[in-house]
């Protein structure tokens, strides 16, 4: 369990926690614990605490008392500060009690303020019911008391403007009237020691009493200079998002194009293939072997004379004959056939009184007699692979810029994501020790800057 020693520099916080760790003469005079300051100069620099077993009575407790540095003193050294009292706290189980520390009529000013403040917004649970006051430098020596009258100075006064005081740096979160004690952490005669020790003892048996608070993960509170700064970066992030949103809107309406383009493409390839596929088959069923008539002759003569009757065969093709066949009804005969490439010439003869019916048909190879259609066909077959060819090429290209479209917005949407956390974060009064860390980071690079 801890103890929280708070508030402004100069203010004795580390004399009253050597008071409260050991008062023995020795260790509050020649080797204290904390380093008080001297001639009104600030000592404690750093976050310094030290665990001990402390008594009252009949009871005892081991606590952490921590000391801690006055706030108020440079953006720097406040954060530095601020780390190094959270990592503390998280360190520790619960806090028992936090002290405010206030020097006997000393005047609230800014820096308390600032110190009081921060504390409340830091530890809110701590502050709605475990907080004690202690005025320190409360001489109750007869020497002391005397000037006090003739100043007239109203202790109880003093007191409950001190309270009023602290209640309206607190953002509200003392709703109540904190305990306050008064005393003397260097008294110089064995009466002021006297007293000075059953304060000590009372205020060790109050805390003794406290519920503990839980104040593990603790973030870091923010400061003014902080809040200022990432105000300034809070307008600067939303003049990104602005700026990444109209790209992305831009970027969104490419890729809608470029995908219908695609897809327009994707119909015209399909379109191509399917008129190829129709060519090629076309090509196929013509550029074959297979026969196919190249010419026809067909003779019919009645005979109607009494003597037998003879016809020519004259067939001109206008392809090249490769077979040639002959039919009859059985009652004429073929009597001289002669084949060319592109003629067959000759005669049949018919007998007496039976006429001539017969045919000769002239075969050529299809490739021979579709040759002018097939180089038809190969070259619209040529001229749609070229076409194909420039098709895929577009759609690949259309595929390439949609897909680089996708990745910048998907990046956009990233970097727009990310801002937001970011403008989130700056708006928050709070921060991580991570985050705090590099706000110290770049709070050190600015003073190196300038």
């Amino acid at each position: 369990m801890s103890v929280l020693l708070i508030g402004s520099t100069g203010m004795g916080k580390s004399s009253f926690g050597n008071f409260l760790i050991d008062p023995g003469e020795k260790h509050v005079f020649d080797n204290p614990t904390f380093s008080p300051g001297t001639d009104g100069r600030p000592k404690t620099q750093e976050v310094k605490s030290k665990n001990v077993q402390l008594k009252s009575g009949e009871t005892e407790m081991r606590l952490d008392v921590i000391d801690t540095p006055g706030l108020n003193e440079s953006a720097e050294k406040d954060l530095s500060h601020m780390i190094d009292i959270i990592k503390k706290l998280n360190d520790c189980e619960g806090v028992k009690a936090c002290i405010l520390v206030v020097k006997f009529n000393a005047k609230i000013d800014a820096q308390y303020k600032a110190t009081i403040e921060y504390y409340s917004k830091l530890l809110p649970g701590l502050f709605e019911r475990n907080v004690i006051i202690v005025l320190t430098e409360y001489a109750t020596d007869e020497r002391s008391e005397q000037q006090r009258k003739k100043k007239r100075i109203d202790v109880e006064q003093i007191k409950h403007d001190t309270i009023a005081e602290l209640k309206k740096c607190s953002n509200q979160q003392i709703m109540y009237s904190p305990q306050l004690f008064m005393i003397d952490c260097l008294p110089v005669d064995d009466d002021e020691l006297k007293t000075s020790l059953a304060i000590r003892s009372a205020i060790l048996h109050y805390i003794f009493q406290l519920p503990p608070i839980k104040v593990k993960n603790v973030m870091v509170a923010k400061t003014d200079y902080i809040k200022q700064k990432d105000a300034e970066k809070y307008k600067e992030l939303q003049g990104e998002i602005a700026g990444y949103s109209e790209r992305l809107k831009e970027v969104n309406a490419l890729s809608k194009n470029a995908l219908d383009e695609t897809r327009h493409k994707t119909r015209e390839i399909n379109e191509i293939e399917s008129k190829i596929c129709n060519l090629k088959k076309q090509l196929e069923d013509k550029d074959k072997e297979d026969k196919v008539v190249a010419e026809h002759q067909y003779i019919n003569k009645e005979s109607k004379e009494l003597e037998s009757i003879t016809e020519a065969v004259d067939i001109k093709s206008p392809y090249e004959i490769t077979s040639y066949m002959t039919w009859t009804n059985g009652r004429c005969e073929f009597k001289v056939l002669d084949q060319t490439p592109y003629t067959i010439k000759g005669t049949i003869e018919g007998e007496f009184m039976r006429g001539i019916y017969a045919s000769v048909t002239a075969y050529t190879e299809k490739r021979i007699k579709y040759t002018g259609e097939i180089e038809e066909l190969k070259k619209k077959i040529k001229t749609k692979n070229e076409n194909l060819i420039e098709c895929k090429k577009a759609w690949e290209k259309c595929r390439v810029e949609q897909k680089e479209y996708l990745e910048e917005i998907k990046l956009l949407e990233k970097y727009i994501a990310q801002r937001h956390v970011a403008a989130q974060k700056c708006r928050s009064d709070i921060m991580t020790i991570e985050e705090a860390a590099i706000k110290l980071e770049e709070l050190q690079e600015e003073r190196f800057d300038d």
